[in-house]
């Protein structure tokens, strides 16, 4: 069985997944990407260099179209895209007998106008999206909208789904319910990253000492990019205003073009419970998850399923979201946390106060919580792949 999975780039979360599917002995399976972002590469959400310390390479097949590019920036340019397109389709044709299935992650127009062509070759082919359907759209992006997804749909055999909003989204755009198919999107995990439990042992307790976190602090946890649409400036007005004991500590870990006004409002209020600790890398940002009993994720419009709620469940934490994160069904229905009205500050700040304020709850969310990570393990995600696979 010969599959091919078409990525844009070197995404942390995937590699962990494609390894685990490289171990199939039945599987022909590769990884082709547009390009090879360095691994010590210009972010522009994070506005920073980042490396995120993991490495993007090794243990699976993988072929890069472009060479090293050392910003992410220029990877979804239109002239890029288009670029991509052209070499995209000449190494198809010229790989043609060494695939039969291929997944297309995401609806960029390199992998629809690809779609059409491995029609001709009578390929199947498959989309991994993690697209929804919230947000304030005008009526002419709708109507552009309906007609670019259900046109690429004609030429999709089988739509993986990452989660309910997901599914809802297909299902909008005119896909039967019977090609849709619940693979939820597996986590960055901790066996993956350290070579051990002492190293991740060494690890947490670096970071214990480097931020002077005592062991014992109850601590809630924002990590991401320090961007509009992530609002860490709503959870930092949230936790000020709040009636939260101080014996809970708020992180922040992150960077971005809001850098400065979280430095601004955490020197302004003088607050001892507020640690900001800059951008953290991968091996650093789990020990951060076991760390802390509640991570928030207060995005607005744009935000995907949530990561960062995924990767902390392994670590028995309690999660707290807005109703326009892409996870938040499964976080209501699986009990892992509670979600907040995206639009009300004061909704945060009363989900905020109950979580910090009753034991019982909060225990009972992270126990459900560490529970859901084994459904989403790689090796659990990959064993559900593999038999998708063979089924067909």
């Amino acid at each position: 069985m010969k599959f091919l999975f078409i990525c844009s780039h070197q995404i942390q979360n995937l590699i962990p997944l494609f390894v685990e599917l490289e171990k199939k002995k039945d599987l022909d399976f590769k990884v082709l990407y547009w390009e090879k972002l360095d691994a010590f590469h210009f972010d522009h959400e994070f506005n920073s260099k980042i490396n995120f310390n993991v490495n993007r390479f090794e243990g699976y097949r993988s072929h890069c179209l472009s060479k090293r590019k050392e910003n992410s920036n220029s990877i979804f340019s239109f002239f890029n895209k288009f670029y991509v397109t052209l070499k995209l389709l000449i190494y198809l044709f010229k790989e043609r007998q060494n695939y039969e299935t291929i997944l297309m992650y995401g609806y960029y127009f390199p992998h629809i106008i690809s779609s059409i062509f491995l029609k001709l070759l009578k390929k199947k082919i498959i989309i991994r999206s993690i697209s929804y359907n919230l947000g304030n759209k005008n009526f002419a992006k709708k109507i552009l909208r309906n007609i670019y997804y259900r046109f690429s749909n004609i030429f999709i055999d089988e739509f993986w789904s990452v989660c309910k909003l997901n599914t809802d989204f297909f299902k909008m755009f005119g896909v039967d319910q019977k090609k849709i198919y619940l693979i939820e999107s597996s986590q960055l995990n901790k066996d993956f990253v350290f070579i051990n439990e002492n190293d991740f042992i060494n690890q947490r307790q670096k970071i214990i000492s480097q931020n002077k976190i005592l062991p014992k602090q109850k601590i809630i946890l924002f990590a991401g990019k320090l961007i509009k649409k992530k609002r860490p400036l709503l959870l930092l007005e949230a936790f000020i205003e709040s009636k939260i004991s101080n014996e809970w500590l708020l992180l922040i870990s992150g960077d971005g073009y809001y850098r400065d006004k979280v430095l601004d409002i955490i020197d302004r209020n003088k607050k001892k419970n507020i640690l900001f600790v800059g951008f953290q890398n991968i091996r650093e940002i789990l020990t951060l998850y076991s760390l802390s009993d509640i991570i928030v994720l207060p995005s607005d419009y744009g935000e995907t399923h949530g990561n960062v709620l995924l990767e902390a469940t392994q670590f028995n934490c309690a999660l707290v979201a807005s109703d326009r994160v892409g996870l938040y069904p499964e976080l209501i229905n699986n009990n892992l946390g509670l979600v907040f009205d995206a639009e009300k500050k004061s909704e945060l700040i009363k989900k905020l106060e109950h979580l910090t304020d009753d034991k019982n709850l909060l225990e009972k969310l992270k126990k459900n919580s560490l529970e859901y990570s084994k459904k989403i393990q790689p090796e659990y995600i990959a064993n559900k792949i593999f038999k998708l696979l063979r089924k067909k």
